[in-house]
């Protein structure tokens, strides 16, 4: 006599046991999968910023040596978008892979972008683009500029500067904005505010002018989170916040400045931990 073999169903307990065992696992292995992706999204940026640096060689080499001008966009600081939209082959070029959804914040930030959104540039002929780069405008070759009196006396003008290393000065980086020209007093202040403005959530809405516009925590995590930077001499890495200050942004500045102005220009008890090692 045969007898069938009874098929035996799991209990809940087993289910449940189940269930609990993959979400561990799940938890386990969210962290690393996304520190992965941030990893990856940093060494895109860097392959980004790799590619720019040959555009602005081309554009270099196609005009006397000389960077723009900053007289052709109507919007001093985004002149280079001008100059060089018709080298960047798609919005992959002009957005950084951890930036790429455009957000309207709406007044104050207007079309700015945030640590992880795009900002957005509108032109005469209707069209519009979306990037998360932006320049070092102290870069442009120009002799009249109305953010600076005296521009002959600070602008670099080409990637020829004489008596100063290029792998110190930031030319094009991770940006919420077009462009901007840190300095101490004056137009673009140095300093950051005392509140976590760098958060997803909000963006940098209310800080978008000075070396604000560029010290951002987009790439790394901890103590070193930061900006992808490509200098004058064509590299690029990673700079950690507070090491922003010590770049050389343009010929007359202090880069030492920062060690007897932290108090004041780092204030946000958000950067309280960031490294001061670099």
């Amino acid at each position: 006599m045969h007898y069938k073999r009874q098929r035996r169903a799991f209990t809940l307990i087993e289910l449940l046991v189940v269930i609990a065992i993959i979400a561990l696992l799940l938890s386990i292995m969210m962290p690393a999968l996304r520190k992965a992706k941030q990893t990856a999204q940093k060494i895109i940026c860097r392959s980004n910023l790799k590619q720019w640096g040959m555009i602005w060689k081309v554009y270099t080499d196609e005009n006397d040596g000389k960077l723009p001008d900053c007289t052709g966009f109507g919007a001093l600081r985004g002149d280079w978008i001008i100059a060089l939209r018709k080298d960047y082959p798609t919005d992959k070029m002009t957005q950084c892979p951890s930036a790429t959804k455009y957000v309207d914040y709406s007044p104050p930030a207007n079309n700015r972008g945030g640590v992880f959104s795009t900002y957005r540039n509108s032109y005469a002929d209707g069209s519009e683009d979306f990037c998360s780069y932006g320049m070092n405008i102290w870069a442009y070759s120009t002799t009249h500029w109305i953010m600076n009196p005296n521009p002959e006396t600070k602008n670099w003008g080409s990637f020829e500067v004489g008596g100063v290393s290029t792998s110190t000065i930031p030319f094009f980086m991770d940006s919420i904005f077009r462009g901007s020209a840190p300095q101490y007093g004056g137009y673009d202040p140095m300093t950051m505010v005392d509140s976590p403005e760098p958060l997803p959530s909000n963006g940098f809405v209310y800080v978008y002018d000075g070396i604000r516009q560029f010290t951002m925590p987009r790439h790394g995590s901890g103590s070193k989170v930061g900006t992808n930077v490509l200098f004058m001499d064509l590299s690029v890495r990673h700079v950690m916040i507070k090491e922003m200050w010590s770049l050389k942004w343009h010929r007359l500045f202090d880069t030492g400045k920062w060690k007897t102005e932290r108090a004041r220009i780092w204030p946000g008890a958000w950067m309280e931990n960031l490294s001061e090692n670099f």
